[in-house]
């Protein structure tokens, strides 16, 4: 039996697969920098409960016996547990590595794309397992459909040889997988370049066994030149394997017409249309019935943190979302827009160096997303350490909002922004929080719906 040790082990990629080596009979344990910092995520005790001991950053979890050190690529060689690691000579793995290795021993079906890649995972998973094809899923959101403990999770270990999972492109390890099935919802600039990421998703591709099922309607990624033999397409704008015609976009579900049958979702947004099309392109070339597709999206539920109606204080909603790269706010913002209310937008950006590279997208996506009657607050920057250069600040993103013409506040965190958000709440206005990583945001907004109901 060997002993994993995952550094960071709270981050939704390392979470999943901390647990997936854990139900195939390792020994997991885990530091968080968030221990140290006195913070408790769900995470911990999803993962506590199965067996896997978790430990502050201070080296206290590396053991002689360590069979392994896991690392994503946001843990720097200064970490104690690093450090340590590389004393007793053990040695060092990066996540997406070892999640290759086990994805490429079964039947893989891997999801890309810059976003939907959660939800799509999730869907897949949820149609397969209702088909009675038992996948193993790793995803980077937590899934609703699979709950551990009463609570969404992101993993779930079946007992077939088909495993779905969600693919990363941000640090160029897609290029791992060696997939039976792959998927390429949408390809927009978020952490790298354009030409960069076309590069990444060609090579991903092309070294996919069976099919490569693509958005039809997204320019960067017809423009990879892929084979057409091999090569699955949906749409809602062209000729393709599976087109469908909206038939609603409500603010919290959707449906859709497909083949002469209507398809119903308890998600909504065009997006996620979308992400339900990628989805049923899979499971036909996975030989699952129409009719047992349809029922499997009717019962989909979702993933937490993505347009999550948090609850509704008389006529005002709290809804949480993890929109945080330009594409997703556009999709995020236009879908709570079909609520016809003004909103108080939260939106706290994640990482200096991601906030730098997409500025002026995050600007222009916000800007456009916003009426004018909204208002935006922005707490500073989400940061949990290192020594990435910071050289940016939440306060140059509200300047440049309101420059543009929107109402835009600042805040040195999220808690120097209560105050004057729930004074700025009227009744029938809509709460919107939009951010990424952090997921204390959740519990930020069980705190604005609290305060709600106070003043209520």
């Amino acid at each position: 039996m060997a002993l994993y040790h995952f550094v960071g082990i709270g981050g939704s990629g390392m979470s999943a697969l901390a647990q997936l080596l854990a139900a195939m009979g390792n020994q997991v344990t885990g530091s968080d920098r968030n221990l140290d910092l006195g913070v408790h995520l769900p995470i911990f005790d999803l993962l506590s409960s199965q067996g896997i001991h978790l430990f502050p950053q201070n080296s206290s979890g590396i053991k002689p016996k360590t069979t392994m050190l896991v690392i994503s690529t946001a843990i720097e060689e200064n970490v104690p547990d690093f450090i340590k690691a590389r004393k007793l000579h053990i040695p060092v793995c990066k996540r997406a590595a070892l999640l290759a290795h086990l994805f490429n021993e079964r039947y893989g079906i891997a999801v890309a794309g810059t976003s939907g890649k959660s939800t799509i995972t999730g869907m897949i998973g949820h149609i397969l397992s209702q088909a009675g094809q038992d996948p193993v899923i790793v995803n980077g959101g937590m899934m609703k459909n699979f709950p551990l403990n009463n609570r969404p999770n992101n993993v779930y270990v079946g007992s077939s040889n088909v495993i779905v999972i969600e693919s990363d492109e941000s640090d160029g390890s897609i290029i791992n997988y060696r997939p039976a099935l792959s998927i390429i919802n949408s390809i927009s600039k978020d952490h790298k370049n354009i030409p960069e990421l076309l590069s990444l998703f060609k090579a991903f591709a092309d070294q996919t066994k069976e099919k490569v099922i693509v958005n039809a309607d997204c320019p960067h990624v017809c423009s990879l030149d892929l084979n057409p033999s091999r090569t699955v397409t949906f749409s809602l704008e062209k000729d393709s394997h599976v087109k469908a015609r909206v038939l609603q976009l409500n603010p919290f579900d959707s449906a859709f017409e497909f083949q002469g049958r209507q398809f119903t979702l308890r998600v909504p947004g065009l997006y996620n249309i979308y992400n339900a099309l990628a989805a049923i392109a899979v499971a036909i070339q996975k030989e699952i019935a129409l009719e047992d597709i349809q029922e499997a999206l009717a019962t989909f539920e979702g993933i937490s943190r993505r347009f999550e109606l948090v609850g509704k204080v008389l006529e005002t909603c709290v809804i949480n979302d993890f929109a945080h790269n330009p594409e997703k706010i556009t999709a995020s913002l236009k879908t709570s827009s079909l609520l016809n209310c003004r909103r108080i937008l939260v939106f706290q950006p994640h990482g200096f160096a991601p906030t730098r590279f997409l500025k002026k997208e995050l600007i222009d996506s916000l800007i456009c997303g916003m009426a004018k009657d909204d208002v935006l607050f922005i707490p500073e920057i989400y940061y949990v350490g290192g020594t990435t250069k910071q050289g940016i600040s939440s306060q140059d993103l509200v300047k440049a909002i309101r420059a543009g013409g929107r109402d835009a506040r600042y805040g040195k965190n999220k808690e120097a922004i209560l105050s004057p958000l729930i004074k700025e709440i009227h009744p029938g206005d809509t709460v919107h929080v939009m951010g990424g990583r952090d997921d204390t945001l959740s519990s930020f907004c069980q705190t604005i719906l609290q305060l709600l109901q106070k003043k209520n």
